[in-house]
């Protein structure tokens, strides 16, 4: 009906050449439909016998024909084509929850452990271990010197995100890599609204750069959601005042094959989606910082 109308209404406008004005628009019009029906993105500059040829391939590559006749780099872009997966959605969280070293999952917790932990990396040859080359995504992951130019500059600031954490968006998560293990503060823990009865009451010692000694409550292992990887963290539960949330140290970072970099505020790292990163937030890093600076010294 409405199609009827503009045809009328051009017409009555263009009474000398309306018809054949009005036909070569149905023309342009049906080309418009047939492209889209494809659903084949056409060139620019391709005309469209070679574009429907084109489509042709690429149905019959679909189907399995035509592969004995590509280059390997061919078949490994079909391939890699047909195994591709999409990316999850990032959940919605149910809340938001606005340099210590010991207890490391490979190391030990006690001394005994960690001398032998200490033994292995004169002779690292006997206990090397290899991860499956299935594992590995051949991905680059690079810097370059002027990224840093958006931020606040100049700046020594810690590295501060944050992630899903058993479906609550955690805040002021501070990733260490001078940190052996993850720290989850009891006080982020009871704001999720995780019951207490969760934790794996096993305490532990964890250890500052200058000696101080903490035990911990005990552990706890929960989902950390991040560009679509979601990776069950074990973490030491620690009772004690922090302006940080969580810490997440070298056993996270190096499940996750991550690469943090301070001086650009961002963590990058390999998915089978492509290369992901998550932005460090410069301005809550300086209110950790100031934070701890007011507070009142305590005993590690």
């Amino acid at each position: 009906m409405v199609h009827q109308t503009a045809k009328q209404l051009h017409l009555l406008l263009c009474p000398t050449y309306g018809h054949l004005h009005w036909a070569v628009y149905e023309q342009q019009e049906a080309r418009k439909a047939f492209r889209r029906s494809l659903r084949v993105q056409q060139h620019r500059s391709e005309p469209l016998r070679d574009y429907v040829g084109r489509f042709n391939r690429e149905k019959l590559l679909k189907r399995g024909h035509l592969l004995d006749l590509l280059t390997d780099k061919g078949k490994k872009t079909v391939a890699n084509r047909d195994n591709h997966v999409e990316e999850p959605t990032e959940p919605i969280p149910e809340r938001v929850i606005n340099v210590i070293t010991g207890g490391s999952e490979i190391n030990g917790i006690s001394y005994s452990a960690a001398r032998r932990h200490a033994r292995v990396s004169v002779n690292p040859e006997t206990c090397s271990s290899q991860p499956p080359a299935s594992d590995y995504t051949d991905q680059v992951i690079s810097f370059v010197d002027n990224e840093a130019t958006s931020l606040i500059n100049p700046h020594h600031d810690a590295l501060v995100i944050s992630l899903l954490v058993a479906n609550c968006k955690i805040k002021r998560i501070l990733v260490d890599n001078g940190s052996s293990t993850n720290v989850l503060f009891l006080n982020a823990l009871k704001e999720m609204k995780i019951d207490e009865s969760n934790i794996h009451r096993y305490a532990t010692v964890l250890v500052g750069f200058s000696g101080e000694q903490k035990f911990t409550v005990g552990d706890i292992a929960l989902p950390v959601y991040a560009s679509g990887i979601n990776l069950n963290v074990n973490f030491a539960v620690l009772d004690n005042p922090s302006a940080y949330n969580m810490i997440l140290g070298r056993p996270w970072i190096h499940k996750m094959r991550t690469v943090p970099s301070t001086f650009h505020q961002v963590v990058r790292f390999p998915t089978k989606w492509g290369t992901k990163e998550i932005k460090g937030e410069q301005s809550i890093s300086r209110e950790c910082y100031h934070n701890t600076l007011g507070a009142k010294p305590a005993t590690l």
